[in-house]
Formats: structure tokens, C-alpha cells, sequence
């Protein structure tokens, strides 16, 4: 079972990557729906920045992964740990893409 877990979490690196790189280079296409467009003064500048931030994931879910196949009593937890990162990039995201948008 410890071993599923971890092939888990290494196999959430690629489908965590490509959303990522998709909002990184997304330019001034509309891929979040978190955020009012109608507000954004500077929409590259917003994808470069939360596509920074969820580039974080894959590679978290990698180093995690890999260390669960290394330790796998640990792969639980570890699995754990990262569905609460996940949660924490996407309030952070969330409350961050705010300082991108205008007042009114």
C-alpha cells in the first residue's frame, strides 16, 4: 500500500506540471477562474506569477514521492502533507491574485 501511495504522488507530478506551465505561459488568455479579468491591469504578469507558484507543487510531489519510495512508512503522512500544501498554493493564489487588480 505504501508503495501505491507513492507511485501516487509521483504520478500527480506530470498532471500537476502542465496546468502550471499552461498559467505560466498563458499570456493574456483567461485560464484562472479565480480571478475577475475585468479587474487585472496586467494579465501576463499575473500568469508568470501564480504559474510560479503551482510550478511549486509537481516539484514537492516529486521530492515526496521519491522519499516515499525510499521510506515508505512515511508515504501516508507525506501524502497527507500534500493535499494540504495543495490547499494552502490555492488560497495563497486565491488571496495573491489580488494585488494584480485594480481597485474598481
Amino acid at each position: 500500500m505504501a508503495t501505491l501511495l507513492a507511485i501516487i504522488q509521483l504520478l500527480l507530478v506530470p498532471v500537476l506540471l502542465v496546468p502550471a506551465l499552461a498559467v505560466r505561459f498563458a499570456g493574456k488568455s483567461r485560464p484562472l477562474n479565480i480571478v475577475s479579468y475585468a479587474r487585472v491591469k496586467d494579465p501576463a504578469a499575473l500568469h508568470r506569477w501564480a504559474g510560479n507558484r503551482l510550478a511549486i507543487l509537481p516539484v514537492l510531489f516529486l521530492m515526496s514521492g521519491l522519499v516515499s519510495l525510499q521510506k515508505p512508512g512515511l508515504s501516508a503522512a507525506l501524502l497527507i502533507l500534500m493535499v494540504l500544501t495543495v490547499l494552502i498554493v490555492a488560497v495563497s493564489l486565491a488571496v495573491g491574485a489580488e494585488k494584480f487588480q485594480n481597485p474598481h
